[in-house]
């Protein structure tokens, strides 16, 4: 049980890792597009070069910007592009000691990333919840189980977990029905199970319903 529960706990920081990583470069132009509107400036940027096929253009900032004089990009909408081309500029608003963190007006924002990254979170989420109901699945194997031998048919009850001694080893048995053999039923106590062998008794009640019997304990 211990191994399962570090197996799960493994699992379950591995899949949020891979939703941070995921979701880290949305999250990165999101904070950056907040820098940009809190703290940039308007500058004109220079136009260097354009691309007509899909209105993308290559420009620099002035050198009190970016002393490096890299060279930056953009796809802009059609409007903006034009008047791009004619004047040989653009209007961006920068961070000044930071000229990777910029935005074009006009520009076109790509939907493809926020797509792509909400596609990889449900993903994501289906495979944990898949593996959670399999973890589900064998904690409820792995709960001790008792084992007892039916005293009487079993019998349709009120949703409830009971086991109530009556006398000696003599009890009586309530839970959900977990699993139906020919020859026994499981019950749902909760914090464990109970294998009850029927005994040529006779089981009415199936899987996922409420049931009682009256069983002697065995082992």
């Amino acid at each position: 049980m211990a191994e399962t529960r570090g197996t799960s706990r493994r699992t379950a920081f591995a899949l949020l890792l891979l939703a941070a990583l995921v979701n880290l470069p949305l999250a990165h132009s999101t904070w950056t597009d907040s820098r940009v509107e809190r703290s940039g400036v308007e500058t004109t940027a220079t136009l260097l070069a354009h691309d007509d096929t899909d209105r993308r253009v290559s420009f620099t900032f002035p050198e009190d910007v970016d002393p490096d004089q890299r060279t930056w990009s953009a796809e802009l909408d059609e409007t903006a592009y034009a008047d791009a081309v004619e004047s040989g500029s653009l209007d961006v608003r920068v961070i000044e000691d930071d000229p990777a963190a910029y935005r074009v007006d006009g520009a076109v924002e790509s939907r493809v990333p926020l797509v792509a990254t909400l596609v990889a979170d449900l993903v994501l989420l289906v495979v944990g919840l898949l593996l959670w109901r399999a973890g589900g699945r064998v904690r409820t194997r792995l709960r001790s189980r008792l084992q007892a031998v039916a005293l009487g048919d079993v019998e349709r009850c009120k949703p409830e977990t009971l086991l109530q001694r009556l006398q000696a080893e003599d009890y009586l048995v309530r839970g959900e029905v977990l699993e139906v053999g020919a020859d026994r039923v499981v019950l749902d106590l909760g914090n464990r199970t109970i294998e009850v062998l029927l005994d040529g008794h006779v089981n009415p009640v199936g899987h996922q319903q409420s049931a009682q019997v009256l069983a002697r304990m065995v082992g």
